[in-house]
């Protein structure tokens, strides 16, 4: 006779991952893939948005510094002429005192709108950053309360930021003091 070998009555070991297994664990890790993902595009966005802000203020100041900088009786005119902007000759009009320069007035605002090339993409003009720039000049000599000639410049730039997927406005107002004498 012959004898038959024996089959064992021992449980199979699971040494593997079953079919459904291996799909649970892809659909949490695609989940956990797409959060960071959204994070992350969350952060280039604010990044961006960041990025615009420090280089309209910063271009705000420079002008702000050139126009203390530069001879006294010019500020007095309807333009303030001869500042550089991005390496071109440029000039500002300047608008009618506004009874409030923190938001101006849309009937008398002279805007003067210049084009950032922010991105480094100088054929496409479609993603500069186009910031406005309305400029006041006041006279704020007192002669009886011991102040000479001297000017308030007022500076305020705007722009529409749409990198979050709709219009968000983005501004500010710089404030400087000019006297007939400078001070540096």
């Amino acid at each position: 006779m012959r004898s038959h070998p024996r089959k064992s009555k021992r449980p199979r070991s699971k040494a593997g991952f079953t079919l459904i297994e291996a799909m649970m664990g892809t659909v949490i890790f695609a989940i956990a893939g797409v959060g960071v993902l959204t994070g992350l595009l969350q952060a280039r966005k604010m990044t961006e948005g960041s990025i615009y802000v420090a280089t309209a203020t910063t271009v705000a100041q420079g002008y702000i510094e050139q126009i203390k900088n530069m001879e006294f009786n010019l500020l007095d005119g309807s333009s303030i002429p001869e500042l550089i902007s991005q390496g071109q000759p440029d000039s500002l009009l300047v608008s009618p005192l506004a009874a409030d320069v923190e938001s101006g007035d849309a009937n008398t605002d002279l805007v003067n709108t210049r084009s950032i090339d922010i991105n480094n993409t100088p054929d496409n003009a479609d993603d500069d950053l186009a910031i406005n720039f309305v400029v006041y000049v006041e006279d704020i000599t007192d002669d009886a309360n011991g102040v000479g000639d001297a000017r308030r410049i007022v500076l305020r730039w705007y722009y529409t930021d749409n990198t979050t997927g709709s219009d968000v406005h983005v501004g500010n107002t710089l404030y400087a003091i000019r006297s007939r004498i400078p001070t540096y």
